[in-house]
């Protein structure tokens, strides 16, 4: 097996369960190494309780997830803690300390987990700061940020420890067209420039064709479909089909029954306001 297919995350019949629901029900795929991995689906198909299990944020209740080879159930919390260092995660909201500079932001982890002169944190900082284009605002606070300044600060930041795998919620989320087309653009070129593995949570089909190697399609906490977006356009799965058509759920509600229905409401309402006079 060529060395950019063999995958780095394996996850096999995971099951993920808050209470009595069952949120993740034998969901199983494989990531290679240095491609993005895109997770599509509807709200509440268990998008991001997925991410949160890769990282070993949440214990499945049966499955199994492998980083490289190695159990995520298996390790001791000080192995976890290990290995998550090859990991960055950048969140939905960007989550940045809005009392420290966007140069603390992305330096902390460096702080916490190294020990590295403090000139060679500022110097790795400034580098990632270049490298999504922030350079000059590492003094700046997150509330001077824009939206799409935010979200670059986020990767910087998640870039920090030089992880192999990066892990996106929703990057482009909230962002106008333009500038979530940037943020797209410089996913591709950290995969591409560091080899790096991301695996990507997203609602924007447009973020899909401009990013994916491969996607993983969810439908309530089951695997739909895993495949390249022309492969899954050509499937025949129906929720496939029409999540990629943008074809909503059917209206069971026969038209003229609902009318009539509004127009006995609006009748009950007037004879109830009649009787009031």
């Amino acid at each position: 097996m060529a060395e950019r297919d063999a995958p780095l995350i394996e996850v096999e019949d995971l099951v993920v369960s808050y209470g009595e629901r069952r949120v993740l029900d034998g969901v199983g795929f494989a990531v290679r190494r240095g491609e993005t991995f895109v997770i599509v689906g509807g709200s509440g198909s268990g998008k991001t309780t997925l991410i949160r299990a890769l990282v070993g944020l949440v214990e499945p209740a049966a499955g199994s997830v492998r980083i490289g080879g190695r159990e995520l159930t298996a390790l001791s919390e000080d192995e976890r803690i290990e290995l998550r260092r090859k990991i960055g995660v950048c969140f939905q909201g960007s989550a940045l300390f809005n009392s420290m500079t966007v140069a603390d932001n992305v330096a902390l982890a460096l702080r916490e987990h190294t020990e590295l002169e403090s000139s060679t944190i500022e110097i790795m900082t400034r580098i990632k700061l270049e490298l999504v284009g922030l350079g000059g605002f590492g003094d700046y606070l997150p509330s001077e940020l824009s939206g799409g300044m935010k979200k670059r600060a986020g990767i910087a930041r998640a870039m920090a420890m030089d992880p192999e795998i990066i892990v996106y919620d929703e990057p482009s989320a909230g962002l106008d067209p333009i500038v979530a087309a940037g943020i797209d653009n410089l996913i591709r070129k950290l995969q591409q420039t560091f080899e790096l593995t991301s695996v990507v949570v997203t609602h924007e089909m447009e973020s899909v064709q401009l990013i994916a190697d491969r996607i993983c399609m969810l439908e309530r906490g089951r695997v739909a479909g895993v495949g390249t977006l022309e492969e899954l356009q050509r499937s025949s799965h129906p929720y496939i089909r029409q999540f990629l058509a943008r074809r909503p759920d059917e209206d069971p509600s026969d038209g003229a029954a609902y009318a009539r229905a509004l127009a006995g409401l609006e009748g009950t309402a007037r004879e109830h306001a009649s009787d009031e006079d």
